[in-house]
């Protein structure tokens, strides 16, 4: 027609559709994530089992080559090798050298588990003693074969992340699933603690009275939701944004406070006392940059209204749970540190003391991956308030209750330097991207962040259900700051 706007018959651009391959890889790896807390926090020898079976099937999925069709470009089609793009993933190297250094200390004992009916005792199996070196001990409790199980996972898991979830969708879509599987972890704690509940899904009896949802350990359960309530908070802010910018008349941040609200209840709840503090410094530092960025935008683009509804809506929900849940018992777990805090930490102090000299004795090469608990007695007999502080039954110390100085005694500073090696390319990547002005990778850094300072004073990242998810969050938060970017570009233009 003469005179028409071309632009007039143009198709619109409408997004891409994930690639079938992509969506099968981001099945095994939300499958994955989402099954290791409700495996008991994955602490057992099958569950870490069943783990790393769906990681190597998740792997296989995203290796895969693919073609890739550009909507942005004219339908082009691209072909995905991603075992090219593998190789040049830092934390392939850094990974495949820390569990190599694992298997070296697996193959070459130190030291070996002996056991009768008394009493068990270690008996030294002359090691070559230039190389790393461990202990030969039951898998079912610990171990360098037990830990190669856990960190062979992590590794196929990242890898496939890299590899395999290619856009922003993917991760969408990832990141909903982990907040709607943590707000269900939540409201089983919850059903439980109104219920009084004496065993994990009321039937599972577990040795630890501090079970919470199900997990077995409190601390476990704090460090996990403080993970998932960080990412519902960037999923929100993120949301909350995108709508304003756009000018929608709905917006799901709203329902995404509430996931937020919900899992911060179930933190306040667990009563662990660093996963509280964790959470008071996560969402006060993450409002303080969410007002500061809302001071940035203009004003066309703030919407107050909405803004008063959600903290409305947060502050309803936490006082009825606070009312419903007997607020009494969370202020009685921190009596004790505000009354007396050296004589409350006095076990972990003098356990982390302990612990120094055990590190002193083998700083290069460490005693074995998983080995802490069979070398540590010979450290802690020499302080016998590590077992007996603030109570009459002798307790049990399987871990420092410090993974900051536990990971260095068990891998040495030799198996330590490819983990810090991938630990700073991760740190790399974040800094590279702007994490800071991306509305949902600032909360999901500082989320982990913190969840580091905690691990100072527990073994959070002895859990496999945090240690796997706190890494996909990091590797994922760099990921999610790259492509949100380049979408943004694609929507300016």
């Amino acid at each position: 027609m003469p005179g028409a706007s071309v632009d007039r018959f143009r198709p619109r651009s409408r997004r891409p559709e994930l690639h079938r391959q992509e969506r099968w890889t981001l099945f095994w790896v939300a499958l994955h994530l989402c099954f290791l807390p409700w495996a008991l926090g994955t602490m057992h020898l099958w569950s870490q089992s069943v783990s790393l079976g769906l990681a190597v099937l998740g792997f296989v999925v995203a290796a895969q080559p693919r073609v890739y069709t550009d909507f942005f470009t004219a339908g082009d089609s691209v072909l995905v090798r991603p075992l090219q793009r593998l190789w040049r993933f830092p934390l392939f190297w850094c990974g495949l050298l820390a569990l190599l250094y694992i298997v070296v200390q697996g193959l070459n004992p130190t030291w070996r588990y002996r056991v009768n009916t008394s009493y068990w005792w270690l008996e030294y199996a002359y090691p070559v003693t230039w190389l790393p070196s461990g202990m030969e001990v039951p898998v079912q409790a610990a171990g360098p074969w037990r830990s190669l199980l856990v960190h062979a996972s992590l590794w196929l898991t990242l890898c496939t992340v890299w590899i395999g979830i290619m856009r922003r969708q993917a991760f969408r879509l990832l990141f909903l699933a982990l907040v709607v599987n943590g707000v269900l972890l939540a409201l089983l704690g919850l059903a439980q603690q109104l219920t009084q509940a004496t065993g994990i899904f009321w039937q599972v009896k577990v040795s630890s009275a501090s079970f919470i949802s199900s997990f077995i350990y409190r601390n476990h359960a704090g460090a996990y939701f403080n993970l998932l309530l960080a990412l519902a908070a960037g999923l929100a802010w993120w949301s909350f944004v995108r709508s304003n910018r756009r000018f929608e008349k709905s917006s799901p941040a709203g329902v995404f406070v509430f996931a937020a609200a919900v899992i911060g209840t179930m933190v306040l709840f667990s009563l662990s006392r660093g996963s509280i503090l964790t959470m008071v410094v996560l969402a006060g530092s993450v409002g303080l940059a969410f007002v500061f960025a809302q001071t940035r935008e203009p004003a066309h683009q703030r919407n107050n209204l909405a803004l008063l509804l959600l903290f409305g809506l947060v502050a309803v929900f936490v006082g009825v749970g606070l009312y419903s849940l007997k607020v009494e018992k969370v202020v009685a777990r921190f009596e004790d540190l505000i009354e007396d805090p050296v004589a409350s930490a006095a076990d972990r102090t003098a356990a982390h003391t302990a612990a120094a000299k055990m590190l002193a004795a083998r700083p290069l090469l460490g005693w074995g991956a998983g080995c802490f608990r069979y070398g540590f007695p010979d450290y802690a007999r020499h302080h016998p308030e590590i077992y007996y502080a603030g109570t009459n039954t002798r307790r049990f110390w399987e871990h420092a209750h410090n993974d900051i100085l536990q990971y260095p005694i068990e891998f040495g500073l030799v198996g330590l330097t490819p983990l810090v090696a991938g630990l700073a390319w991760l740190g790399w990547q974040l800094a590279r991207r702007r994490f800071w002005a991306n509305p949902l990778a600032l909360p999901a850094t500082i989320g982990a962040g913190l969840t580091v300072v905690h691990a100072w004073g527990d073994f959070v990242f002895q859990n496999p259900a945090v240690l796997l998810t706190w890494a996909v969050l990091l590797l994922a938060a760099g990921r999610w700051a790259e492509l949100d970017q380049q979408s943004g570009d694609r929507e300016t233009r």
